[in-house]
């Protein structure tokens, strides 16, 4: 038995999502950090969209940060590291929920200052393969001052989450709507998807 996985999954049972400040160790995040920043270095960040397929579109009155995808079978030892664990939470939930996660996806995300994301859900209308949206945040030293945070829309109350250095959020993605507010200085993460 696995008390990180466990605790996610009495959370979801209960209020449908979870905050873990450990689920990924600092040295893990360290290379993930790295990993990106040298991305932002070398312009590899593209813009973001939202929708799919034929619906995908580019609108920052909406969504204004960049983001760059991970690669399953990368050769990046913590991209490596971040994507066996991933394996290994969806095993985890698959074995002792039957939750049929079978697939995954994932991209870095880079708010830079004065971006932000809109009121949304993280499940298409075309498409409902998105079963849990989970989301890793690489800020150091963060303060309130700096903006950023997630809000998560529930049923009766706002939750707010600082995007505090090694803190991972999950939750079911076709039952929360969720926002970014504004970032007032760059702000980093990973986001990503169990299918």
């Amino acid at each position: 038995m696995n008390p990180v996985y466990e605790k996610i999954i009495e959370d979801i049972a209960d209020r449908d999502y979870t905050v873990i400040e450990n689920l990924f160790d600092d040295a893990i995040l360290r290379g993930l950090k790295n990993r990106l920043l040298q991305n932002i270095k070398s312009e590899k960040m593209k813009a973001a969209g939202i929708g799919n397929r034929n619906h995908h579109l580019q609108d920052h009155a909406i969504r204004s940060d960049k983001i760059h995808w991970i690669d399953r079978y990368s050769e990046n030892q913590s991209e490596q590291q971040f994507v066996s664990k991933i394996d290994n939470l969806s095993a985890y939930l698959n074995k002792t929920c039957f939750t049929g996660i079978t697939d995954f996806e994932f991209h870095y995300a880079c708010f830079e200052k004065g971006t932000f994301y809109k009121r949304h859900i993280d499940r298409f209308k075309n498409d409902n393969s998105r079963k849990f949206s989970v989301i890793t945040y690489l800020n150091e030293r963060w303060k309130k001052e700096h903006g950023g945070e997630l809000v998560l829309y529930m049923e009766n109350e706002e939750i707010i989450i600082p995007p505090e250095w090694g803190k991972t959020i999950i939750f079911r993605s076709h039952l929360i709507e969720h926002e970014v507010l504004p970032s007032h200085t760059r702000r980093l993460s990973i986001t990503g998807w169990l299918k």
